[in-house]
């Protein structure tokens, strides 16, 4: 018997540049589960339901590839942390999805291994001085942390990356464990090594807690200038090594290519979503 070879995927989608008509709109909300549906149609803003509906779209398609289960058949619900998993069905499969600034990203692996991915965009736009804000989030980082992300060689605006950069680890950390943004996100320390880049990923970042290494492997890269995104593997055997992991930029063509309606399209509720704002 051959054994299957390991593989691992990285996707992004730029949501904010989907814009979607009413037909194209009805077309993609009906490839989802009702009750995610239903979800999104809660959202206040356009951008909400995209960036959402997109990170779903996303699930299905992973699933349905590299799962080979039949489109129509998959069905998710949530576990005891409110992760999407797959119901009934026996898979290897591990992924993780998260959506801010433009983006949208899913990490997956072919293999039963914790993980977590996070993306942020590189802005600041809490309205205080940017100072004041690092005051108030102090206790959210470690002192070693701070001396990376206030270093005084760097201006305010690579100031908020490094702050952004720190963030997405904590996020993408916490999102492998189960375990959210309520653990004491202090008592996370990561030290960096190397500068983030484009079209290549960086896998140096080592986490601390309590002053002891983690056996976690953190993939990090830029999508954009803008926008840095960070994975969190455990270290299970030779199945770390992730060097080569960048993450392609998908179309909507490739995004919905192998998609399969669910459900009746249902142009009111399209109507619906092209009534709300874009944004606030």
């Amino acid at each position: 018997m051959i054994k299957e070879m390991l593989q691992s995927v990285r996707w992004a989608f730029n949501w904010k540049e989907w814009n979607l008509g009413e037909k194209d709109f009805a077309y993609a909300i009906s490839c989802i589960q009702l009750e995610e549906k239903e979800r999104l149609g809660r959202f206040m803003f356009r951008k909400d339901v995209r960036a959402s509906l997109v990170g779903r779209l996303m699930m299905r398609k992973f699933v349905n590839e590299y799962g080979h289960i039949p489109y129509n058949n998959i069905v998710f619900t949530r576990d005891t942390h409110n992760r999407p998993v797959v119901e009934k069905i026996s898979s290897n499969l591990s992924f993780n999805v998260s959506h801010q600034g433009d983006y949208t990203v899913l990490a997956g692996e072919t293999r039963n291994v914790k993980l977590g991915v996070d993306v942020m965009k590189l802005e600041y736009t809490g309205g205080k001085q940017l100072s004041e804000f690092f005051r108030i989030m102090n206790r959210t980082f470690s002192p070693s942390e701070w001396a990376e992300i206030k270093d005084f060689s760097l201006n305010k605006s690579e100031q908020v990356g490094m702050f952004c950069r720190h963030w997405a680890l904590k996020e993408s950390y916490v999102k492998a464990i189960g375990i959210g943004i309520t653990t004491d996100l202090g008592l996370l320390s990561f030290k960096t090594n190397s500068e983030l880049m484009e079209n290549s990923v960086t896998t140096d970042t080592v986490l601390y807690i309590n002053g002891i290494e983690q056996k976690w492997l953190f993939e990090e890269t830029l999508l954009d200038s803008q926008h840095c995104v960070a994975v969190a593997l455990e270290k299970v055997g030779e199945a770390s090594k992730s060097e080569s992991n960048t993450f392609n930029i998908l179309s909507s063509g490739e995004l919905l290519a192998k998609c399969i309606p669910l459900f009746s399209q249902d142009f009111e509720y399209a109507k619906k979503y092209l009534e709300k704002e874009e944004h606030p």
